[in-house]
Parts: structure tokens; sequence; C-alpha cells
């Protein structure tokens, strides 16, 4: 056998190892998809979280090339008696509000892990929007807005929904759930084992290939 066959199987093996209970398990409830008629991905996260910030450079690489029949959506944790996430979480809703949350998702992560800009104060957040090119003015507008309490009530009862105990943590089709520390790295790995699931959904059809993990 030539070395590159043997590399070619022992990637293929790699992939097909994963098994429930062990990279993914189930949800005892299974939830409804947001986009009727299309395969689904959610990540639940937290721009505090540093786990979630060690995967985003993967996790942006891998929602770039997704195929046509699968939507991702992010929904940001909200966990009772945590107050430290209802300011991160206000950020989300309003940038989701203005249809910009992917867009700005990165910038974000950066300005809380990296930077160390504490944008859970309102008037240093509103001086880094103005100079991200936000619009500040509707972000105000979504940031203090009367809606913000029930979107924050959502996010919460979402989080309960999926019975979420830790981030990042991924939910395929309403069905699976997956993570980084189930899987047991903070690289691509965890977007095979979503790849993988998502072709089991697709009624064993092949998996769109692995996203090749982005350098950092």
């Amino acid at each position: 056998m030539g070395v590159l066959t043997a590399g070619l199987l022992a990637a293929s093996l790699s992939f097909a190892a994963t098994t429930e209970g062990k990279e993914y398990t189930r949800l005892a409830k299974p939830q409804p998809v947001a986009a009727p008629g299309k395969l689904e991905v959610v990540e639940f996260f937290w721009y505090g979280c540093p786990h979630c910030y060690a995967i985003e450079p993967y996790t942006e690489a891998w929602a770039k090339k997704l195929p046509a029949d699968v939507k991702f959506r992010r929904v940001h944790v909200m966990w009772p008696g945590r107050s430290d996430l209802e300011g991160h979480a206000k950020i989300f809703v309003a940038l989701e509000q203005m249809g910009i949350g992917e867009k700005y998702a990165s910038r974000v992560f950066r300005a809380v892990q990296t930077e160390r800009i504490e944008l859970r104060r309102a008037d240093t957040l509103f001086d880094w929007v103005k100079k991200q090119g936000i619009d500040q003015a509707k972000f105000k507008s979504a940031y203090n807005g009367f809606s913000m309490g029930v979107s924050l009530g959502k996010l919460s009862q979402t989080t309960q929904d999926y019975k979420i105990e830790g981030v990042p943590t991924f939910i395929v089709n309403g069905k699976y759930v997956t993570s980084p520390s189930m899987v047991g790295t903070e690289d691509g790995r965890v977007f095979q084992v979503i790849d993988e699931l998502l072709a089991k959904e697709r009624g064993g059809k092949s998996a769109a290939k692995p996203t090749a993990p982005a350098k950092k």
C-alpha cells in the first residue's frame, strides 16, 4: 500500500470513527429547526468564553463553505444567575437585529478576549461600535430598545430548551449534540463530526468534505 493511499485510508477511518455517546449524543427532546426544509446547525456560545474564541477561526472557515441545504445560526447563552452574560448577550441581540451579527462576531470576540475591552459598559461599547463603522444610532436603538428584554428572555428559554450546560456546544438539526470538549480537541475536528451528522440526516448520502483546519 502506498504512502498516499495509507494516509487517505487513515483519514477516512478517523472521519468515520464518530460514535454516539462519545463524540456526540442525542437531545432527549428534539427541537424544531428555525428554517423548515433546511438542515440546521446551531452554535451556543458566549463572547466571554475562551474556548468559543479558540475555535472561532474554524467556525468561521466552516460556515463560509456550507452547502446550500444547511443553515447555520448562533445563540448566545443566558443562564439563570449569570449577570456577567447579559451585557454580552445584549451586544449579540443588537447586532442580530441589525442583520450584521455574523459579520461582526469575530470582531466582538477579539475585542473581549484579546484586546480586553469591557464591552459590557455601555459608554465603552458605543465608542467601540462607532470605531467599527457600525451605525451607532441604529445600534443604540436596538441595544436600548423595548424588545431587548423579550429577546434576552428568548435566549434564556432557548438555552433551557436545549439543556445547554457548557459552551461552545453545537446542535445538529435539532437532534444531535456535539462540542470540542466531547471531541477532545479545540480545532476543526468538531466540524468533521458535524458534517458526518449532517450526512446522517440526509439519509446516508455522502457528507460534505470536512473543512481544513484554519491557521491561527
